[in-house]
């Protein structure tokens, strides 16, 4: 719109400038030149020129960077004001080349205000919230929580270690009760190993063990064993593993009916137990070598049986037996007869005479020379003697009090024992 405005004063110009003025000018300045001309108001003629030399100015006016942009109805009424033909001017026009499409000038967009200083200050109000919420829940935690795991801890702490000290004190006292046992399950009759009930005992042979069973199968594999190694002993045959298992069978059809567990058992009894044993091998002859170790048990080793030695009676029963001998034989029926417990009786009343003696005369006996009798200063014992008397005395007052712990005895008839030593 600039330059549709500024054609009517340019058109007054055109009459009044010189031709060749526009030519001298530098492209850059042709348009300037256009609007600065307009208000000179004194025509000069125009000056005839070469039309050639006013096409070519108007071509290198066209070509100029500063006009190629320009608007085409301003180019063409600049250059028909210049004195050119419409033909001419198209002319020129079709010759230049189409100038490009005019690119936008390059706008970038307004940058946003930094988001720094917002995110600083939402970090710091979350970080305050989280020291806040912390600081809270630590008080919370430190003030409620705490103290009662602290207390449940401890209690924890202390019913293991309440735990733990009875378990030590059970293992202790089982220790000691095992000591105990053993100490004492010493001296107690032991279980016989080898032991056989009484109506098979004196079985000697299969036969015997048959007819003493009556078709029983309570037969122990120790009786078996045993009555077949003693009647291979009596007969012709060897007693080979072989031929004990054969007799077996054919004597008790249990057994073979009893299977491969029955026939395991018996092997490991024979093979284990002390009282079988393989005969002995025949000795070397001097000068051999010596003679190689005997070999592993199989169907042709010759077994042997031997009499198992009796246990030694326990020491419990050894004693038992000793004070059962020093106990005097009963006395023999008399009319009346004597009380139950009149030997018991009899006992005390000597040891409570005994014990009345030694109390009463040990003062009288350890009195100073030349003292006498009602004046005298006993002299101090040692406290081994003191100790001695203090439980004679004690023992005397619970012999002389033996009737209120004994039961009423029935009134008899017999004379009753004066206590030695008695006034």
């Amino acid at each position: 719109m600039a330059d549709e405005n500024k054609a009517p004063a340019q058109a007054g110009s055109t009459s009044q400038a010189p031709v060749e003025s526009a030519p001298d000018l530098p492209p850059a300045q042709t348009s300037l030149q256009l609007t600065v001309e307009a208000p000179q108001t004194n025509p000069v003629a125009p000056v005839p020129e070469d039309r050639s030399v006013l096409l070519q100015r108007a071509r290198a006016f066209l070509n100029s960077p500063q006009v190629r942009h320009e608007d085409l109805i301003a180019k063409r009424r600049f250059l028909t004001e210049k004195g050119l033909t419409n033909d001419e001017v198209e002319g020129l026009l079709r010759e230049v080349p189409p100038p490009p499409p005019l690119l936008p000038p390059r706008t970038y967009p307004q940058p946003p205000p930094s988001r720094l200083p917002h995110l600083l200050l939402n970090v710091l109000r979350a970080f305050s919230w989280i020291a806040g919420g912390s600081a809270a829940l630590l008080l919370v935690y430190f003030r409620f929580i705490y103290p009662r795991i602290a207390q449940t801890y401890q209690a924890r702490l202390s019913l293991r270690t309440h735990r733990k000290t009875h378990l030590e004190r059970l293992t202790n006292s089982l220790d000691d009760l095992k000591t105990a046992q053993r100490s004492t399950f010493a001296v107690l009759p032991q279980p016989d190993p080898f032991h056989e009930p009484a109506k098979y005992r004196s079985c000697r042979t299969l036969a015997q063990l048959a007819e003493a069973s009556a078709g029983e199968k309570d037969l122990s594999p120790i009786t078996l064993l045993r009555c077949a190694i003693q009647e291979c002993a009596k007969g012709t045959h060897k007693a080979t593993s072989a031929a004990l298992f054969r007799m077996l069978e054919e004597t008790f059809p249990w057994v073979a009916d009893g299977g491969a567990e029955l026939e395991e058992t018996l092997w490991q009894t024979l093979t284990t137990t002390p009282i079988f044993q393989p005969a002995p091998l025949p000795p070397a002859p001097p000068g051999s070598s010596p003679s190689p170790p005997p070999p592993s048990p199989s169907s042709d080793t010759v077994w042997t049986y031997t009499a198992p030695s009796p246990p030694a009676p326990p020491a419990l029963l050894t004693s038992l037996t000793s004070l059962s001998a020093a106990l005097p034989a009963p006395a023999p029926a008399t009319n009346p007869p004597q009380p139950k417990f009149q030997h018991t009786f009899q006992a005390l009343s000597d040891l409570t005479g005994y014990i009345t003696t030694q109390t009463y005369a040990a003062p009288l006996g350890l009195r100073a020379p030349g003292v006498g009798v009602g004046v005298g200063l006993n002299v101090p014992l040692s406290p081994e003697a003191e100790e001695v008397r203090r439980e004679i005395r004690a023992l005397k007052g619970l012999v002389l009090n033996r009737r209120s712990f004994m039961p009423r005895m029935p009134s008899t008839t017999f004379a009753r024992p004066v206590e030695a030593g008695a006034a």
